[in-house]
């Protein structure tokens, strides 16, 4: 079996990328620590402009190792999931640039809702290493 790694400085590498993008990173948790499913939320401070400019509450950046990055937005029916699609271990900076364009101009990239990229259960040595560079830099 394959050793899972935890996810902790990855997360912590986007928050960091976010907030050099002008993004305003009011907190993070980390939760489902390996065996469980490992998932994060970066919260984010409504943005200064754009349509999610005169939002009351904080948004939420959330990745998990099935799905990846997705922005969880407000909408009339409550919210709505905004999936980055591509890849579940993208550049950090990469994770900030797209978050950051969704908030401002989401009409100019769509949500990728094809379904999970990956089975959390199964074992994915590939997947690992690429976790694994963060925890190395960490």
């Amino acid at each position: 079996m394959t050793s899972r790694t935890d996810h902790q400085p990855y997360v912590q590498a986007v928050a960091a990328e976010a907030e050099e993008a002008g993004l305003t990173v009011t907190g993070d948790a980390i939760t489902g620590r390996p065996p469980a499913v490992r998932t994060a939320v970066i919260s984010l401070a409504p943005p200064d402009s754009g349509p999610y400019a005169d939002e009351e509450q904080d948004l939420e950046l959330v990745w998990n190792e099935a799905f990846g990055w997705v922005l969880r937005l407000p909408a009339e029916a409550g919210a709505s999931d905004w999936y980055m699609g591509e890849d579940l271990v993208p550049a950090p900076g990469r994770v900030a640039r797209w978050a950051d364009m969704v908030l401002s101009s989401p009409g100019l990239t769509p949500s990728r809702d094809d379904g999970p990229q990956r089975l959390p259960e199964n074992d994915d040595e590939a997947f690992e290493s690429r976790l694994s560079a963060f925890t190395a830099s960490a």
